[in-house]
């Protein structure tokens, strides 16, 4: 490759010129992300069960859950955590699971799942980091209130940065969301109940009025009785016995007419209230509603036993069933082919004669289910309103049909004590009116007939008195008759009062009746207001309409354009009243949240945006976007203002800046090293342009392999520049050697380059071995480093091949005329070193002692020193999260935020502050928590407080301590992208078990002993949260006595605690409202509960019905307890996790050994696991990861070293190198008081393969020497001489260039810090004891002369 290379110089121009080009645009087009594209193999199943308690939801939802998704291929793990009213399970997959397939495979095991009615679909997120959202930005408007401003968002500013390109959401947080409130009034209400009750009073009050006349006719009648019989007797005595007859008859037909009278009043007064009640029953609407509801059932019915549900169902079963007879009947005939739906009709083409066969089968058998489907189905929905009160199952399925075809409202009004009402109403009450009327009007005809008969005989008898009065004789012979008729009168009387008696008892009953349904209260109910605004506000195409050859679309409907429209809505009408509009019973008010939720920025009123990018999209380009956006936004519109407290694209921008600053002073520094050796500009160019070579060479491969740009693979290509040149360094520093002796130029680039060809490509093969072993690991280990390893790989790969090809070709033109030069001060220093190798030599125990012993000094070292994952990352973004007491009010909440505002605005250091109201965790499952208690505080620092944000942070604690002693939870973060919280959680042991008592009493153990160590605080086990329950206890036999059963309790109590529900839409000016019914006229609390009243119907021996008021103490009592608040389970194993924050100045895996310590005493009941968790244990993985790594790269870097050595013993004395250099680095680490991290443990990785080059270089060159016939002393003194410089050289590139990372004050610094560190140290300590410890050993191991293979001539190898 040198020859090809210095013979062909052209080739080698072209090839650098493509070189440039393909970096330059790899460069340029290369995604930019704070961190490696990571796969977390995790799928969350959230499911909502409102209100059951966390131990329902873990045994209805969470179980079932946990067993059927289990088995899903590549699940690994499960675990969940059962809250009130939703539970959450997470299922961990198998490392490079494709996830996409994995979400489908999960949906469909959820599908064939069955969970009970109340619970909802289960809904499936996949984690990944694109849920961090990309930017964090306030708005602000000046001159504009928060409803104005809210407007300009939503209208102008979301829709414009939806725009932009990458970006995938734009969720704000702060908008004021306006709605309508219909708050029914009770007071309205109450006037049209009045105005109803004086209607029927006034019906009434006729008919009593008929009923008194009655009764005075009827004691006229006995008073005028009275008097015939007085009468009669007095014409007894003076008058002969005929006449005094006469008019006891005359006196009798009188009081039969007084008694008709008034059973004719009686009727009529019956009849009007029947009447009046019949008419109530028809203007309700309960008729109509009743027909309605038995039509609606048999239209589903025959829906579902339709020719399509037919079709449809056997289309999918036969569809399901196909490919899999097909594949029996393949697998039969012993053929491998997978059958799937898209196969299936091209291999049953190909079974011949078969296929019919499977066809008919699987036909009949999807015809049989088919029919056997629909058979069910149509089984589930009743025939009628009867049916469907006889079995409440169908009932239940017909609302679920109804909730399915978003009819849910609809479907919460219907419940089978409505459908008893209106059955009883319907079918008993209204043929019983309509009966009694048609027998009054018999009665009442017959009546008025005999009343007419009598006032004519009474006439004709009045007519024929005079004529009597002179036939005293005849009279007289009638007297016996008269008597008879007289005692006919008093029967008649009697049974006239008996009549009345029957009226005005029919008349008591028709009023009570006729004033409970004189009152709308139980008309106008939430569900039946919000039922006729849903079905009024209705505007849909029916379908078309042809004529002739036009056609014209049929809309149905309009809906709502305005408030006042709603407002006029007709809810029904009354017969005396008129129209009951929905302004007559409620207030109907456009509302807003402005006061529910909190954001101000600098103290005004502000709108956070939460800017999120596509998956597919970088990071820095959409921040980028998003920045060019929200500034032309701010030029187009004076007085808008963007403050931005959380960007991904500047935590990209600095860490990038940085190590390309970092990269470019590493280089500069390699160029000064080499000019500061060779004293001599012209190798130092060719070393000068390979670097930039070797770096394109490196980010072309890194495009080519979809590597990103993030601090990751930075930090690998900042370490590659160190070690890239390294190659070069030896390639040129040997042309020159040569070149200096008076070997020609070309010759001198071609021979000098072969003969360290083989050790610098054993260096870089050994170095590259070193990152081999990461393709062992997984996890988060896998995912951070790759990248890492990987850029460091390409990076060696093209730096060797750059320094056999270009510098070679570079050299041959540019070494032309070079000519050593006297290096004093370097000469002095390898005639010192000659002298201290020499005493080494002599003396091999005084270094081996002072080795050994810094060794076991470091050794001893890390089990003291605290560890981490990840380091923390500072900047000029910082959090504090907020969490107010329980028993404070969202009014006492705001004003304590303000106050918070107030206080870190006058912190010294902080440029900005904005503060809002946080969303719960509940909301991720749909399930509203109530007012929200938590609150993010976003501060932006001064670039001054930036470089040290850790003096920010604590005087916001010192001036907010306050706070917390009112008993607020504060959490301050230095980083808005604190890096080390993938990994950093604090103290957490997971205590595992079947009994959640047992578990709650050991958790209280753990925190008794957690608190017994000092560094940890705000100890919890997470239950302290936990809910007061009220539990109502029902006596079911009691219950049931009086008709009632605990489901139709739990129904009443329902709907008793729900005070509003949603509506319908209300479209005004394009802007949708959505309108709230709400009724809380008789909110049901907790000191009522037991005075809830339960209406039941009671029946009578005789079949009478009765109604009664029951309440709900009369038949249960009530218990009070508090929930657990959540149930953790892992694996299906109940877990109970003990939390621990680590304070400021500790280390959690420090702080967990004495928890350890403390646990191993600590004895649990038989059943019961006890163990730490949380940060501590991920580092030791993670640290067990990488002590793995370094072992495999060890035996690795032996394994090339045989091979380049041909010798099993010479490898063992450069593997020595490699303890020196973690003596190295973890000297470096203590001196400089950093922690053990992945990213510090990556620097010890680094020196695995880096050390050993430079022992390499020393015994190969020591074995040549050797052969040559040196003694072996003076062959280790020569080799120390003549390899000091290169070793050096190399050394200290690679130590400058992370000199650079090391002492950077930039806050992303941070993050690899550690790693240059190590490297730093390692480096230095293990090239200095390379220089003595490797001579000494080589010293002391090799005792046998090396002899020479002699081949002879190899062209003739066979004579």
């Amino acid at each position: 490759m040198p020859k090809f290379s210095v013979k062909k110089p052209f080739t080698i121009v072209v090839g650098v010129i493509m070189l440039l080009v393909l970096g330059f645009v790899s460069f340029t087009r290369m995604t930019t992300d704070l961190l490696p594209s990571m796969n977390i193999p995790y799928l969350i199943v959230v499911t909502t069960y409102p209100g059951a308690s966390p131990e329902k939801v873990e045994s209805s939802v969470t179980q079932p859950l946990e067993a059927g998704l289990g088995t899903v291929n590549g699940v690994e793990a499960v675990s969940s955590t059962s809250n009130e009213n939703y539970s959450m399970v997470m299922l961990e997959f198998a490392e490079d699971t494709n996830m996409d397939s994995a979400m489908v495979k999960v949906t469909t095991q959820l599908d064939q799942m069955e969970l009970p009615d109340t619970v909802g679909k289960p809904m499936v997120m996949e984690m990944s980091m694109d849920m961090i959202a990309t930017m964090q930005v306030s708005v602000d408007y000046k001159g504009m209130d928060i409803y104005e401003l809210t407007d300009f968002v939503d209208e102008t500013v979301i829709p414009y940065l939806e725009r932009q390109s990458g970006v995938a959401s734009v969720n704000p947080t702060g908008l004021v969301e306006k709605s309508v409130e219909v708050r029914l009034d009770q007071d309205k209400i109450d006037d049209i109940n009045d105005k109803l009750l004086t209607k029927v009073n006034k019906e009434l009050a006729k008919a009593k009025k008929k009923i008194t006349k009655a009764e005075d006719k009827i004691k006229k009648g006995k008073k005028e009785l009275k008097d015939g019989k007085k009468e009669l007797e007095e014409q007894q005595t003076e008058k002969s016995d005929e006449l005094a007859n006469f008019s006891q008859m005359l006196d009798q037909a009188m009081a039969n007419e007084a008694a008709y009278n008034a059973q004719l009043v009686s009727l009529k007064a019956s009849r009007t209230a029947l009447k009046t009640e019949l008419k109530a029953y028809k203007d309700n609407g309960i008729v109509s509603s009743y027909r309605q509801l038995n039509e609606a059932f048999s239209s589903m019915k025959a829906a579902v036993a339709g020719e399509e549900t037919y079709q449809s169902i056997y289309q999918a079963i036969y569809a399901q069933a196909l490919p899999a007879a097909v594949q029996n009947a393949v697998t039969s005939a012993g053929m491998e082919t997978e059958v799937t739906a898209e196969n299936v009709e091209t291999i049953l083409a190909g079974l011949g004669e078969g296929a019919e066969a499977i066809t008919a089968a699987i036909k009949e058998q999807a015809e049989t289910l088919a029919k056997e489907q629909v058979a069910e189905m149509e089984a589930k929905i009743p025939e009628d309103i009867k049916d469907a009160i006889d079995h409440p199952e169908k009932l239940t399925a017909v609302k679920e049909m109804m909730e399915q075809q978003g009819q849910k409202e609809m479907a919460d009004g219907l419940s089978t004590e409505s459908l008893q009402t209106i059955y009883d109403i319907v079918n008993t009450r209204i043929p019983q009116i309509e009966t009694e009327l048609a027998n009054l009007k018999v009665e009442i005809m017959t009546a008025k007939a005999v009343v007419d008969q009598m006032e004519e005989s009474i006439a004709e008898a009045k007519k024929n008195y005079t004529e009597i009065e002179a036939g005293k004789i005849t009279a007289a012979a009638a007297f016996g008759a008269a008597n008879a008729q007289m005692a006919s009168g008093e029967d008649a009387l009697k049974s006239g009062e008996e009549q009345l008696k029957e009226a005005k008892k029919s008349y008591k009953e028709s009023r009570k009746q006729a004033l409970e349904n004189a009152n709308l209260d139980n008309m106008l109910t939430m569900s039946t207001i919000s039922g006729i605004l849903t079905a009024e506000n209705f505007d849909m195409p029916a379908g078309y309409i042809n004529e002739g050859e036009n056609q014209y679309l049929l809309k149905v409907g309009n809906a709502y354009e305005s408030l006042e429209e709603l407002e006029e809505s007709m809810l029904c009408k009354v017969d005396g009243i008129g129209d009951v509009r929905l302004k007559d019973v409620a207030e109907t008010t456009m509302i807003d949240n402005s006061g529910e939720s909190y954001a101000k920025v600098n103290g005004n009123d502000a709108i956070l945006l939460a800017i999120s990018k596509s998956s597919t999209a970088g990071t820095s380009d959409v921040s980028e976007r998003c920045k060019k956006a929200l500034h032309a936004l701010e030029e187009e519109y004076e007085g808008l203002s963007f403050t931005s407290f959380m960007d991904q694209g500047d935590y990209i921008g600095l860490i990038i800046d940085s190590v390309l600053s970092n990269l470019i002073w590493g280089a500069l520094l390699a160029i000064l090293v080499l000019a500061l050796f060779l004293k001599d500009v012209r190798p130092t160019v060719i070393v000068a342009f390979s670097i930039p070579m070797s770096v394109l060479f490196a980010v072309v491969l890194m495009y080519f392999t979809n590597i990103t740009l993030n601090i990751i693979s930075l930090s690998g290509l900042a370490l590659g520049v160190g070690m890239l040149v390294d190659n070069s360094i030896v390639v040129v520093e040997n042309i020159y050697r040569l070149r200096s002796n008076g070997v020609s130029a070309a010759r001198a680039a071609v021979v000098g380059a072969n003969q360290v060809a083989g050790a610098i490509a054993a260096s870089t093969l050994t170095t590259i071995c070193v990152f081999l072993p990461i393709v062992f690991t997984g996890g988060l280990t896998r995912e951070l480093l790759s990248d890492m390893c990987l850029t460091i790989g390409y990076s060696l790969v093209a730096s060797l091949i750059v320094a056999l090809t270009f510098v070679p070709c570079m050299g041959a033109t540019v070494l032309k005329n070079s000519k050593e030069k006297k290096h004093h001060w370097f000469d002095a220093m390898v005639n010192a070193y000659e002298k201290i190798l020499r005493f080494c030599l002599r003396f091999k125990i005084v270094p081996l002692v002072i080795s050994i012993i810094l060794l076991v000094f470091c050794a001893m070292k890390v089990f003291q020193m605290g560890m981490e994952l990840i380091p923390n990352m500072g900047g000029n973004q910082m959090s504090v999260s907020m969490t107010a007491p329980e028993e404070t009010t969202k009014e006492e909440d705001f004003a304590m935020v303000d106050q918070i505002l107030d206080i870190i605005m006058d912190i010294e250091g902080i440029d900005s502050v904005g503060g809002m109201t946080s969303n719960s965790t509940a909301m991720l499952a749909g399930m509203s928590s109530g007012e929200s208690k938590n609150f993010n505080f976003y501060i932006l620092l001064d670039e001054e407080a930036a470089k040290d944000n850790n003096k920010v942070k604590l005087d916001i604690e010192k001036k907010l301590a306050s706070f917390q002693d009112q008993g607020c939870e504060i959490n301050i973060s230095t980083s808005n992208m604190d890096m080390s919280s993938l990994g950093s959680s604090g103290l957490q042991i997971d205590i595992r078990g079947k009994s959640l008592d047992t578990l709650l009493a050991i958790s209280e153990d753990m925190k008794e002993l957690v608190s017994k160590v000092e560094g940890f605080e705000n100890v919890s086990n997470g239950q302290e949260e936990g809910d007061r329950v009220i539990k109502v206890i029902v006596n079911k036999d009691k219950a049931m006595r009086l008709g009632l059963t605990v489901a139709q309790i739990y129904s009443e109590l329902t709907t008793g605690i729900t005070v509003d529900t949603d509506s319908t839409t209300l479209t005004i000016d394009n802007q949708d409202y959505a309108v709230k019914i709400v009724d809380d006229r008789e909110e049901l609390t907790a000191d009522k509960l037991l005075s809830y009243k339960f209406e039941t119907t009671k029946t009578k021996a005789n079949g009478e019905t009765k109604k009664e008021n029951h309440k709900l103490k009369e038949f249960a009592t009530v218990e009070d307890s508090k929930s657990v608040a959540s149930i953790s389970r892992e694996n299906q194993v109940r877990t109970l996790s003990v939390t621990a924050e680590t304070m400021e100045g500790y280390n959690t895996t420090l702080l967990a050994r004495d928890v350890k310590k403390l646990l191993d005493q600590y004895k649990a009941e038989d059943g019961y696991t006890v163990e730490i968790s949380g940060e501590s244990t991920s580092v030791n993985e993670s640290m067990v990861d990488m002590v793995q790594m370094i072992a495999l790269a060890i035996v690795f870097i032996y394994l090339v070293m045989v091979a380049q050595f041909q010798s099993i013993l010479s490898p063992f004395i450069v593997l020595f190198t490699i303890p020196l250099a973690f003596t190295g680095g973890l000297l470096a680490l203590l001196i400089t008081g950093e922690t053990l991290s992945i990213i510090s443990m990556m620097g010890f990785l680094v020196l695995a393969g880096v050390v050993v080059n430079n022992g390499i270089v020393f015994v190969d060159y020591a074995n040549q020497l050797r052969l040559e016939g040196v003694e072996k002393k003076e062959a280790l003194v020569e080799t120390g001489r003549t390899r000091m410089r290169p070793i050096l050289m190399t050394a200290l590139t690679t130590i400058l260039a992370m000199c650079t990372m090391a002492f950077s004050q930039d806050a992303s610094a941070a993050m690899g810090r550690g790693m240059a560190i190590v490297t730093i140290g390692g480096l230095a300590y293990a090239t200095l004891m390379t220089l003595f410890i490797v001579p000494v050993l080589y010293d002391l191991v090799f005792r046998r002369e090396l002899k020479k293979v002699e081949l002879g001539d190899e062209d003739n190898l066979m004579e």
